[in-house]
């Protein structure tokens, strides 16, 4: 019973703590969020900053105004440094660039529209497709409060794939003399390439090319088959196979006959897409992976320094392949219902 009314004490005590007033906005504090991936894959870079809002009423209504989470681009100075062996405190400065605001279209969403301000650099920035050991630092100096905020990063090396230009993509296994067993049966294709250095990420869209015919037009269209993402291992040489039953599968379950004037349907082509993922993206990524299980808290990753968010690399390159006549014949039996046919 003892026991009993000093929990019953406690437990008024803390009740009454409770009743004090208390301000739920602490006093405003500067913080930049930053968003960029340094591509030499690209001609210009794109570095998105924003700033982190405060204030009484609905955070959501405080969201959709631009100058909640638009700093004013009269205050930043935006530059990347080209720098050999840098550190923050002391760098050897080969070269840099001075990023220049702009306002690209935004979709409709939570966040302001109004003024989408991205800061990019000139068309005839410093990045090369053979990427260097050199080191690349954004810094964002604001002349009204004095404050610097920057990141470094490097850049992802050129990807070597290992792919015959003559190679194509099939998924059926090659023609018989007649007569031909029905059903074809189906194959695999395997692209393999070089590691990329400092790549740590690995992501292969295939980009499905095939033509609609009707009475008086012809319609070129695409589906995009992305495939799970591949983490770099530490083998120098890399692989991945496709599948021919879930090609199938992805051409029927992507491709749908929504024109009742459609008359044919032919397979033309696929480009291969591959993008490539530095260390801290890959982490970044995984850190924000949705969250299952009873405790919510994850963990912050940012390797902004004096600010939050994420400035890293990444590099795109694609490459195209033909279908060879099998798998073209192969979907025109399986895939009669949406029209395919062959030649």
């Amino acid at each position: 019973m003892k026991n009993l009314t000093i929990f019953l004490f406690i437990l008024s005590t803390l009740f009454m703590a409770c009743e004090t007033d208390f301000e739920v906005n602490a006093n405003w504090k500067e913080v930049t969020v930053v968003y960029g991936l340094l591509d030499q894959s690209r001609q210009q870079q794109y570095i998105k900053i924003n700033k982190a809002y405060l204030g009484e009423g609905d955070a959501l209504q405080m969201a959709s105004v631009a100058d909640s989470i638009n700093y004013n681009p009269v205050d930043l100075v935006v530059k990347i440094y080209k720098v050999k062996d840098g550190t923050f405190g002391s760098v050897d400065t080969i070269g840099f660039v001075t990023l220049y605001d702009t306002i690209l279209e935004k979709e409709e969403g939570l966040f302001s529209t109004d003024e989408n301000i991205i800061y990019t650099t000139p068309s005839n920035f410093f990045l090369t497709n053979n990427a260097d050991e050199k080191d690349y630092i954004l810094s964002i100096y604001n002349k009204k409060t004095k404050r610097i905020v920057s990141a470094k990063s490097n850049l992802i090396h050129e990807l070597n794939l290992d792919i015959p230009l003559s190679k194509p993509m099939g998924f059926y296994s090659p023609i018989p003399a007649p007569p031909i067993p029905m059903p074809l049966e189906k194959s695999q294709t395997t692209v393999n390439w070089y590691h990329a250095k400092n790549g740590k990420i690995y992501q292969i869209i295939a980009r499905i090319y095939y033509t609609d015919f009707f009475q008086n037009d012809t319609i070129s269209n695409y589906i995009d088959w992305i495939q799970p993402q591949i983490i770099y291992d530490g083998s120098t040489e890399m692989h991945y196979t496709f599948k021919g039953d879930v090609f199938v599968n992805t051409l029927a379950n992507k491709i749908k006959n929504t024109n009742s004037n459609l008359i044919a349907r032919r397979l033309s082509h696929v480009e291969l897409f591959f993008t490539v993922g530095s260390e801290d993206l890959y982490t970044y990524m995984a850190v924000n992976e949705p969250f299952e299980g009873i405790v919510q808290e994850r963990p912050v990753f940012t390797n902004i320094n004096n600010g939050i968010g994420l400035f890293t690399c990444r590099y795109n390159r694609s490459h195209p392949m033909s279908f060879p006549s099998s798998t073209r014949e192969g979907v025109s039996i399986d895939l009669d219902s949406l029209h395919f046919v062959y030649p």
